[in-house]
């Protein structure tokens, strides 16, 4: 039986992976003189070695790059498919033989045309390599387009069988967890004003707000009464492009300890919204164990599947009952739900995608 320990423990070792499994970085040495990479072992499990040349520079890029580029409309860096087809041979990025005219070299210096001449954002490439961020020189880059091979007949094409795992961006967490739990912006704000979003906008205490700092309303915490909100978005691995600071792709302690108050204080809201079925679809605070158990037990089932995607097994759903719900619902059914709410926010399924 899954118990209530070993879901906590699963989240903590799913979190651990998002944290240390990359290998990003760990090969940016010697980049000109690394030899091809052994085969594989089939016992060691799957190795941090890079590919090929091309997935040598993308490692190297990536602790400057991934921020930014790991998610989005531009996903260069989540696996070397999407570097190869998206940016190599891309030739609005990378000329072939010709590193003066790529565009990719123009923004690690910081003067391609456009909106953004420089990338990434904030600290200039070069200041990156002199503190030790990265260790793979522009010149470097510029010697690996002038080498770069022709675009192979047919790029690396993702396998249907295997599948990728990453942590919720913190904006996937805001979004849908407010659509999860049957909560909009005005369970957050004051917006009983009709120009409150050209002032200074009232957090509802208690609520736990959370939201991006160049999200509107909120650009640049103008409009923002609480600066927390933009706090707990960016401890969540959100980024800011106004402040030039870069996603955290991790999930470590304050992501963590975030989202712990974040699901308890959003399920006790959606709990107390009056007419609010996402949490109580099947009973009300006024059923318990003892006086309805088939509905409680069915409201658990349906909040799990909505909530993580998929049915619960028979153990799973036993262990939620026995080990969170019944415990909190001897304080009261209120306390019950929203530990099962919460509960389910913080599991590996929820938290991953």
């Amino acid at each position: 039986m899954r118990t209530l320990r070993s879901i906590l423990g699963a989240a903590a070792l799913a979190a651990l992976a998002l944290t240390t499994g990359a290998c990003f970085g760990e090969s940016t040495t010697n980049i000109h003189h690394t030899p091809p990479p052994a085969a594989p072992d089939p016992d060691e499990g799957e190795s941090c070695e890079a590919a090929s040349k091309n997935d040598e520079i993308r490692r190297a890029l990536a602790p400057a790059c991934e921020g930014c580029h790991l998610t989005g409309n531009k996903p260069f860096f989540v696996s070397l498919a999407a570097f190869e087809s998206g940016l190599v041979y891309n030739e609005r990025y990378v000329k072939r033989g010709e590193p003066e005219n790529s565009m990719l070299i123009q923004l690690l210096k910081g003067v391609a045309p456009g909106s953004y001449p420089q990338m990434p954002l904030g600290q200039p490439y070069s200041a990156l390599v002199t503190n030790g961020q990265v260790t793979l020189t522009i010149e470097q880059v510029e010697a690996w387009i002038r080498d770069l091979p022709a675009r192979p007949v047919q790029l690396e094409t993702p396998v249907p069988e295997e599948f990728h795992v990453r942590r919720l961006a913190a904006e996937e967490m805001v979004v849908s967890l407010m659509e999860q739990l049957g909560l909009t912006l005005e369970d957050f704000v004051s917006t009983s004003d009709p120009n409150w979003r050209n002032k200074a906008y009232v957090v509802n205490g208690g609520k736990l707000f959370v939201w991006p700092g160049d999200w509107s309303p909120g650009i640049s915490n103008e409009y923002v009464s609480d600066s927390r909100s933009v706090e707990r978005f960016e401890a969540l691995g959100g980024g800011n492009s106004l402040l030039y600071r870069k996603k955290d792709v991790g999930f470590g302690p304050s992501a963590a300890q975030t989202l712990v108050q974040m699901s308890q204080a959003w399920c006790a809201r959606a709990v107390d919204k009056r007419n609010n079925p996402a949490v109580l679809r099947h009973v009300t605070l006024a059923d318990t164990s003892a006086t309805n158990p088939e509905a409680v037990r069915k409201n658990l089932r349906t909040l799990y599947l909505r909530m993580l995607g998929q049915p619960p097994s028979d153990a799973e759903a036993q262990a939620l009952y026995e080990q969170v719900y019944l415990p909190l619902e001897a304080r009261s059914t209120r306390l019950g739900w929203i530990g099962v709410c919460a509960a389910l926010i913080r599991h590996p399924l929820w938290i991953t995608y």
